[in-house]
């Protein structure tokens, strides 16, 4: 799954994954701006659980589709029941 991204200081968008890809520096990877000043550890990580939770929910979703075609998932109210959570 591609999860997009944005950089709050110069708002450009990338792939999430563009963070992690070779080395994590904790910079965007359009202007630079450092994101995690202090806590790229962390901040590493939690791309990383991101990108495995996309996923996992991609693999999940496949899985149920196999079995149970006829049943549907709102794709739209996930969506905004997710960034609801994450308080966008």
């Amino acid at each position: 799954m591609n999860v997009s991204a944005w950089c709050g200081h110069c708002g450009e968008s990338f792939r999430l994954a563009e963070l992690v890809e070779g080395a994590f520096d904790g910079r965007c990877p359009r202007c630079g701006f450092e994101y995690a000043d202090g806590y790229l550890p962390v901040a590493s990580a939690a791309v990383h659980d991101v990108l495995r939770a996309a996923a996992s929910l991609q693999e999940s979703m496949g899985r149920l589709r196999d079995v149970a075609p006829r049943l549907h998932v709102d794709g739209r109210k996930l969506h905004a029941d997710l960034a609801e959570t994450l308080g966008e």
